[in-house]
């Protein structure tokens, strides 16, 4: 077993993991329905978070040349997918039978966390980028996005304003499916 594939087994593990746990309260809040108070900006962060999970994973598959692996190397990676991890955990709450479950109560009162994790993550990523990726142009998605995203994740952290929530959420998923499904675009 080669470096790359040691790391891309654990990554590969925690990060489905993840998407398991995304999919599984999803599910359960579909079994719960008539229990359930949903909000629209918290479904379309499942769907964003949804998106990055998938694309963190494929752009995993960039790594496999990397020339040189070393402890350090490994921790930014565990960093980017236990950041992961905590964004989609943070992104439901407990479900239990027999209780209402608010989603708009719960998004606004795990914002903080939810956004600052987000923000970690995509720093974890512009980290793994400038660490393993050659960077022929610096006019990259891989770079531009993070530096883009961070500050606007931390705003989000910040304010319980609804209207940037709203605004914030389209943004998100408008700029994140553009870039998936533009030609040759990997944000990593």
């Amino acid at each position: 077993m080669n470096p790359f594939e040691f790391v891309c087994a654990f990554y590969s593990v925690v990060l489905g993991v993840a998407v398991a746990q995304l999919m599984t309260s999803v599910g359960r809040l579909i079994e719960m329905r008539d229990q359930v108070r949903t909000y629209w900006v918290q479904s379309l962060w499942v769907i964003i978070v949804l998106l990055i999970d998938c694309n963190c994973w494929w752009a995993m598959w960039d790594l496999r040349g990397a020339k040189s692996w070393s402890f350090v190397s490994f921790l930014l990676l565990v960093g980017l997918v236990a950041s992961i991890y905590l964004v989609t955990v943070l992104l439901f709450p407990r479900m239990e039978s027999g209780g209402q479950i608010d989603l708009d109560a719960h998004y606004y009162r795990n914002r903080r966390f939810f956004f600052l994790a987000n923000a970690t993550g995509w720093l974890m990523g512009l980290l793994c980028n400038l660490t393993f990726l050659p960077i022929k142009n610096w006019v990259n998605p891989g770079i531009i996005l993070p530096l883009m995203f961070v500050p606007l994740l931390v705003i989000a952290a910040i304010t319980g304003s609804r209207r940037y929530h709203s605004i914030f959420a389209i943004f998100a998923l408008v700029v994140i499916v553009a870039l998936l499904f533009a030609p040759g675009v990997s944000i990593k």
